[in-house]
């Protein structure tokens, strides 16, 4: 039975930038369901910078996957592929382009060497991709892997990423002049041109279904599922499987004309060899047979879009998970694709958010399989749930920012909500005969010192070294089980000091009934109740930190709501005065982080100086 995880987060107004905050000047209350609709004067009006948005309240904002027109490379045009490729896409592809960036061990597939140049999207005979073919994947992004959508990039600057990338390739990459096949069974060059689309009648599916069998099935089995050869390698000798036909995960666009050109040309670097041999009626009869085996809504589920957040004012911030002011917030549909590919994967998270002026509230809803709220065995991954937030109109990188580009992560944890109901989860509850050393605790008399067998809330503080030093992840007596974070790039994630934490979450995971939320000291609540009328299964980092084929997966879910703000628009508007606050907020909280990231550089450069110093003398 699936189980809807609902997870609120909440906290002070220093932070939610990267929603679009879009009240009214009076906040809105919840009127009983049989009550006449509000006159229009009191309900909110959108401000200018939402109405420039094409895409209604809830809906992905939209991309266009085809240029305008083709750009040549121009030296000008390199300088800004090159600036943005640094920016965004290094991270996992490496400075060189050798698919070896920092975040490639999370990653499965792995990120695409761009040296070797064996790209698996490709238009052509010759199996190299066109222009249109990059500009395509980089506007869309890759389902089936952790490459997101850049759709939201200029035109011109995804042109120079185009180029720019293409620079890296060992051998140039070029595109023949097309000709078509000079007779059955001989390759064209150039772009592969598509044929005028024949019906798909009994007779074509029935021809089709023979051709599958013969030539696919072998490896994505009798009924499209994957499931025929699952031990299979790329030509860099990584691990891969069939893709299964019947969820809707395709890499490339899932238009007729784009999988018409994946048969014929198959995908470089992969098993899936070309198939010239269908180059006619029967590659169109393979597509409508593919086509047919998943739906459009599932293949709309797994496009990495972008979506505008919309906080609503309300009188105050709901204290349940199911009171009632929840329905005036939007709910919005996050795509979620994991960092380590799996066919058991998260689809959509749920997102609604409200605020009343002084605090803001986020309700994060998913459904989830099993419930991990602890991870003291090795084997365990305990549920979790992540937001990242940052101030820039430009942000930094989704992942963790960059360095001086502050951002701000929200953390909820399943185990430290565990740790406070009933009581702290100590080892002893899972290895009852575990050893444990225990020190002296000088806050106790000498009849009350800890035995061999004592609890870690009985020890000195001093002897668990974590605790002792402050660090709030160590601390068994930490009030919350979320985290106020701040990050500057991989490698620098740090905990903001206990008395800074400003962020409260919830969550509740219970089959069958629903619970309520805990006791008055939170400053915002959740419940998890079944899925029942579920849309789909979607989870937050369920079981963070595990980069293997297990149960659940990791997501990114940062770059889902690092959406556009335009806070001059909204001050202009004048029907939130809201956005500028948190601006100021969240910048001296990212200030405050950069000049504790100063101090501690300070410090490690005395104590390196001190000991240089003591080796002189």
């Amino acid at each position: 039975m699936a189980v809807r995880w609902r997870v609120v987060v909440g906290a002070s107004i220093f932070g939610l930038v990267s929603l679009a905050l879009l009240t009214s000047s009076e906040p809105e209350t919840v009127r009983p369901r049989s009550a006449k609709p509000a006159p229009a004067a009191a309900v909110s009006k959108p401000t200018a910078s939402l109405r420039s948005q094409p895409a209604a309240m809830g809906e992905p904002l939209p991309v266009a996957l085809t240029p305008s027109k083709p750009r040549p490379a121009t030296p000008a045009l390199l300088v800004l592929g090159k600036r943005v490729y640094t920016k965004q896409c290094a991270a996992c592809h490496g400075a060189a382009g050798r698919g070896d960036g920092e975040a490639a061990y999370l990653l499965y597939p792995k990120p695409r060497d761009f040296v070797g140049a064996q790209y698996r999207l490709v238009s052509t005979w010759e199996r190299v991709p066109a222009d249109e073919d990059l500009y395509r994947t980089i506007s869309r992004g890759m389902p089936g892997s952790a490459m997101p959508s850049w759709g939201h990039l200029s035109e011109e600057e995804r042109w120079g990423l185009v180029h720019y990338i293409k620079s890296f390739a060992a051998n140039p990459i070029t595109v023949a002049h097309a000709t078509e096949p000079a007779g059955e069974g001989q390759s064209g060059t150039g772009a592969i041109t598509v044929p005028p689309r024949p019906p798909f009648t009994p007779e074509a599916r029935k021809l089709a279904l023979e051709r599958f069998a013969d030539a696919c099935a072998s490896c994505h089995g009798a009924t499209g599922k994957g499931d025929a050869t699952e031990e299979q390698k790329d030509d860099a000798g990584y691990p891969t499987r069939p893709r299964d036909l019947t969820v809707g995960v395709f890499k490339g666009v899932p238009d007729p004309e784009q999988i018409y050109r994946r048969i014929v040309a198959g995908m470089p670097g992969t098993p899936m060899p070309m198939s010239d041999w269908a180059y006619g009626d029967e590659a169109w009869h393979l597509v409508n047979l593919v086509l047919s085996w998943s739906s459009p809504e599932q293949r709309a589920r797994v496009e990495m879009r972008r979506f505008r957040i919309v906080a609503r004012r309300v009188d105050r911030v709901p204290d349940h998970p199911d009171a009632g002011t929840w329905r005036l917030a939007t709910p919005v549909n996050l795509h979620l694709m994991p960092l380590w590919w799996r066919s058991d994967r998260p689809e959509e998270l749920t997102v609604r958010a409200l605020h009343d002026g002084k605090q803001v509230a986020l309700q994060l809803m998913w459904a989830d399989s099993t419930h991990d709220h602890t991870a003291m065995r090795p084997q365990d991954f305990r549920d979790a749930a992540a937001v990242e937030f940052a101030l820039a109109a430009d942000p930094p990188f989704f992942a963790m920012g960059a360095a001086r580009q502050f951002v701000n992560i929200w953390m909820w944890k399943a185990e430290r909500q565990a740790d406070l109901d009933p009581a702290f989860q100590d080892l002893e509850k899972v290895y009852p005969n575990l050893g444990i050393d225990s020190y002296p605790n000088v806050r106790m008399s000498p009849v009350e010192q800890p035995t061999r067998q004592a609890l870690t809330l009985k020890s000195d503080p001093t002897f668990v070294t974590g605790w002792g030093a402050g660090n709030i992840v160590s601390d068994p007596l930490r009030p919350s089980p979320a985290e106020d974070l701040a990050a500057q790039g991989f490698g620098t994630l740090r905990a903001r000091p206990r008395a800074d934490q400003a962020v409260d979450a919830r969550g509740f995971n219970k089959i069958g009934t629903y619970r309520s939320g805990p006791g008055p000291r939170c400053r915002s609540r959740s419940r998890c109740g079944t899925a029942a009328r579920a849309t789909g299964t979607a989870r937050s980092r369920s079981r963070s930190g595990r980069t293997s084929c297990s149960k659940s997966s990791r997501c990114w879910l940062a770059r889902e709501l690092q959406m556009p703000w335009d806070p001059a628009g909204d001050a202009a508007s004048g029907a939130n005065q809201l956005g500028p606050r948190l601006a100021t907020g969240f910048a001296n909280r990212l200030a405050d982080a950069a000049r504790l990231e100063r101090r501690r550089a300070e410090r490690t450069a005395r104590t390196a100086r001190g000991s240089e110093r003591g080796r002189a003398r």
